[in-house]
Protein backbone atom coordinates (compact mmCIF):
# COMPACT_ATOMS: atom_id res chain seq x y z
CA UNK A 1 0.00 0.00 0.00
CA UNK A 2 1.42 3.31 -0.79
CA UNK A 3 1.95 6.05 2.11
CA UNK A 4 1.09 9.54 0.79
CA UNK A 5 3.25 12.04 2.64
CA UNK A 6 3.44 15.49 1.91
CA UNK A 7 6.19 18.46 2.42
CA UNK A 8 5.31 21.64 3.22
CA UNK A 9 5.59 24.85 5.29
CA UNK A 10 3.41 25.15 8.10
CA UNK A 11 1.29 28.19 6.45
CA UNK A 12 0.90 26.39 3.13
CA UNK A 13 -1.38 23.24 2.95
CA UNK A 14 -4.51 22.86 1.24
CA UNK A 15 -7.29 20.69 2.42
CA UNK A 16 -7.80 19.22 -1.03
CA UNK A 17 -4.70 16.85 0.45
CA UNK A 18 -6.51 15.18 3.33
CA UNK A 19 -9.41 14.80 1.23
CA UNK A 20 -7.82 12.57 -2.17
CA UNK A 21 -5.31 11.48 0.49
CA UNK A 22 -7.63 10.58 3.99
CA UNK A 23 -4.43 8.56 5.60
CA UNK A 24 -1.44 10.60 4.05
CA UNK A 25 1.10 12.54 6.61
CA UNK A 26 1.96 16.17 6.87
CA UNK A 27 5.23 17.26 7.78
CA UNK A 28 6.86 20.34 8.05
CA UNK A 29 10.75 19.11 9.20
CA UNK A 30 12.38 17.33 7.14
CA UNK A 31 13.62 15.22 10.23
CA UNK A 32 10.22 13.87 10.25
CA UNK A 33 10.77 11.54 6.51
CA UNK A 34 10.85 8.19 7.27
CA UNK A 35 14.01 6.25 6.79
CA UNK A 36 12.68 3.75 4.26
CA UNK A 37 11.16 5.11 0.99
CA UNK A 38 9.67 1.74 -0.07
CA UNK A 39 5.99 2.31 -1.00
CA UNK A 40 6.00 6.19 -0.15
CA UNK A 41 4.53 9.09 -2.27
CA UNK A 42 6.19 12.51 -1.91
CA UNK A 43 4.42 15.07 -2.62
CA UNK A 44 6.55 17.71 -2.30
CA UNK A 45 5.57 21.84 -2.13
CA UNK A 46 8.81 23.56 -3.61
CA UNK A 47 9.03 26.40 -1.16
CA UNK A 48 12.50 27.11 -2.34
CA UNK A 49 15.08 25.91 -4.58
CA UNK A 50 16.93 23.94 -1.77
CA UNK A 51 14.56 21.20 -1.79
CA UNK A 52 15.27 20.39 -5.84
CA UNK A 53 19.00 18.82 -4.27
CA UNK A 54 16.72 16.05 -2.27
CA UNK A 55 14.51 15.07 -5.45
CA UNK A 56 17.56 13.00 -7.54
CA UNK A 57 18.20 11.47 -3.31
CA UNK A 58 14.81 10.11 -2.48
CA UNK A 59 13.80 9.18 -6.20
CA UNK A 60 17.43 7.34 -5.97
CA UNK A 61 16.03 5.38 -3.33
CA UNK A 62 12.61 4.10 -4.25
CA UNK A 63 10.19 7.38 -3.38
CA UNK A 64 7.50 8.37 -5.98
CA UNK A 65 8.36 11.97 -5.94
CA UNK A 66 5.67 14.78 -7.26
CA UNK A 67 6.46 18.96 -6.99
CA UNK A 68 3.67 21.00 -6.00
CA UNK A 69 4.14 24.64 -6.82
CA UNK A 70 2.54 27.81 -6.52
CA UNK A 71 3.08 28.67 -10.11
CA UNK A 72 3.47 25.80 -12.86
CA UNK A 73 6.58 26.94 -14.92
CA UNK A 74 7.49 25.30 -17.84
CA UNK A 75 11.62 25.18 -16.62
CA UNK A 76 11.04 24.50 -13.36
CA UNK A 77 8.85 21.61 -14.52
CA UNK A 78 11.93 20.81 -17.01
CA UNK A 79 14.30 21.07 -14.16
CA UNK A 80 12.48 18.87 -11.30
CA UNK A 81 10.84 15.47 -13.83
CA UNK A 82 15.27 15.66 -14.95
CA UNK A 83 16.20 15.12 -11.10
CA UNK A 84 14.19 12.03 -10.88
CA UNK A 85 10.40 13.59 -10.23
CA UNK A 86 7.86 11.76 -11.73
CA UNK A 87 5.42 14.52 -11.37
CA UNK A 88 4.68 18.89 -11.15
CA UNK A 89 1.38 20.11 -10.05
CA UNK A 90 -0.32 23.08 -8.60
CA UNK A 91 -0.59 22.94 -5.17
CA UNK A 92 -4.17 23.62 -5.19
CA UNK A 93 -4.64 20.70 -7.73
CA UNK A 94 -8.56 19.55 -6.81
CA UNK A 95 -8.85 16.29 -5.29
CA UNK A 96 -9.48 14.52 -8.46
CA UNK A 97 -6.71 15.61 -10.27
CA UNK A 98 -4.34 14.23 -7.36
CA UNK A 99 -5.66 10.82 -7.08
CA UNK A 100 -5.16 11.03 -11.15
CA UNK A 101 -2.21 11.85 -10.72
CA UNK A 102 -1.52 9.10 -7.79
CA UNK A 103 -2.82 6.54 -9.84
CA UNK A 104 -0.77 7.99 -13.18
CA UNK A 105 2.81 8.10 -10.92
CA UNK A 106 2.08 4.87 -9.98
CA UNK A 107 1.42 3.19 -12.80
CA UNK A 108 5.09 4.51 -13.85
CA UNK A 109 3.70 7.38 -15.56
CA UNK A 110 4.90 11.28 -15.39
CA UNK A 111 2.32 13.71 -14.73
CA UNK A 112 2.39 17.48 -15.58
CA UNK A 113 -0.01 20.43 -14.93
CA UNK A 114 -2.76 20.66 -17.36
CA UNK A 115 -1.40 23.86 -18.62
CA UNK A 116 2.30 22.77 -19.27
CA UNK A 117 0.58 19.83 -21.24
CA UNK A 118 -1.18 22.37 -22.99
CA UNK A 119 1.84 24.61 -23.61
CA UNK A 120 3.80 21.68 -24.81
CA UNK A 121 1.00 20.02 -26.75
CA UNK A 122 0.56 23.93 -29.09
CA UNK A 123 4.56 23.91 -29.26
CA UNK A 124 4.66 20.53 -30.68
CA UNK A 125 1.25 20.54 -32.87
CA UNK A 126 3.67 23.13 -34.63
CA UNK A 127 6.05 21.13 -35.71
CA UNK A 128 3.43 18.31 -36.52
CA UNK A 129 1.70 20.27 -39.11
CA UNK A 130 5.28 21.07 -40.91
CA UNK A 131 6.79 18.06 -40.78
CA UNK A 132 3.85 16.09 -41.99
CA UNK A 133 2.31 18.09 -44.28
CA UNK A 134 3.28 16.11 -47.46
CA UNK A 135 4.32 12.97 -45.37
CA UNK A 136 1.68 10.46 -43.59
CA UNK A 137 2.95 8.60 -40.00
CA UNK A 138 3.26 5.11 -40.54
CA UNK A 139 1.97 4.43 -37.15
CA UNK A 140 -1.77 5.70 -38.14
CA UNK A 141 -2.61 3.18 -40.27
CA UNK A 142 -3.36 1.00 -37.35
CA UNK A 143 -5.83 3.17 -36.42
CA UNK A 144 -9.93 3.82 -37.78
CA UNK A 145 -10.31 7.09 -39.70
CA UNK A 146 -12.63 7.91 -36.91
CA UNK A 147 -9.68 7.61 -33.77
CA UNK A 148 -6.97 8.61 -36.43
CA UNK A 149 -9.43 12.03 -36.84
CA UNK A 150 -9.16 12.09 -32.96
CA UNK A 151 -5.62 11.25 -32.31
CA UNK A 152 -4.97 14.49 -34.68
CA UNK A 153 -7.06 16.93 -33.09
CA UNK A 154 -5.76 15.57 -29.66
CA UNK A 155 -2.25 15.93 -30.88
CA UNK A 156 -2.92 19.74 -32.34
CA UNK A 157 -3.93 20.11 -28.17
CA UNK A 158 -7.44 20.50 -28.48
CA UNK A 159 -10.14 18.94 -25.20
CA UNK A 160 -11.97 16.33 -25.20
CA UNK A 161 -15.10 18.70 -25.57
CA UNK A 162 -13.17 20.63 -28.48
CA UNK A 163 -12.62 17.07 -30.37
CA UNK A 164 -16.70 16.53 -29.83
CA UNK A 165 -17.81 19.52 -31.06
CA UNK A 166 -15.57 19.51 -34.13
CA UNK A 167 -16.15 16.06 -35.23
CA UNK A 168 -20.13 16.31 -34.02
CA UNK A 169 -19.75 13.81 -31.66
CA UNK A 170 -20.00 13.20 -28.03
CA UNK A 171 -17.03 13.52 -25.12
CA UNK A 172 -17.40 9.63 -24.26
CA UNK A 173 -17.04 8.61 -27.93
CA UNK A 174 -14.07 10.84 -28.25
CA UNK A 175 -12.91 9.19 -24.47
CA UNK A 176 -13.85 5.67 -26.23
CA UNK A 177 -11.74 6.57 -29.43
CA UNK A 178 -9.27 8.17 -27.06
CA UNK A 179 -8.51 5.08 -25.63
CA UNK A 180 -8.50 2.72 -27.98
CA UNK A 181 -5.71 5.40 -29.93
CA UNK A 182 -4.12 4.59 -26.75
CA UNK A 183 -4.01 0.72 -26.55
CA UNK A 184 -3.30 0.26 -30.32
CA UNK A 185 -0.25 2.94 -30.06
CA UNK A 186 1.00 1.77 -26.97
CA UNK A 187 0.78 5.69 -25.20
CA UNK A 188 -0.22 6.03 -21.34
CA UNK A 189 -1.38 9.94 -21.85
CA UNK A 190 -1.84 12.76 -24.19
CA UNK A 191 2.23 13.50 -23.92
CA UNK A 192 3.25 10.43 -25.05
CA UNK A 193 0.55 10.66 -28.42
CA UNK A 194 2.18 13.88 -29.17
CA UNK A 195 5.51 12.21 -29.47
CA UNK A 196 4.24 9.50 -31.06
CA UNK A 197 2.28 11.73 -33.96
CA UNK A 198 5.45 14.02 -34.00
CA UNK A 199 7.30 11.05 -34.80
CA UNK A 200 9.76 11.25 -31.61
Amino acid sequence: MIQDIFITQANVISPRWQQAFPHAKIIVRMDELPSDFTDIMLWVFLADVSLLKNITAWAAVGARVVVLTKIENPIQAKQVIELGAHGYLHYLAAEQVLTQVSQVVQLGGLWLGADLIRQLVFSTANTLQVTHTTQTIPVLHILTLREKSVAEAVAAGKTNKEVARDLDITERTVKAHLSAVFEKLNVRDRLQLVLVMSGK
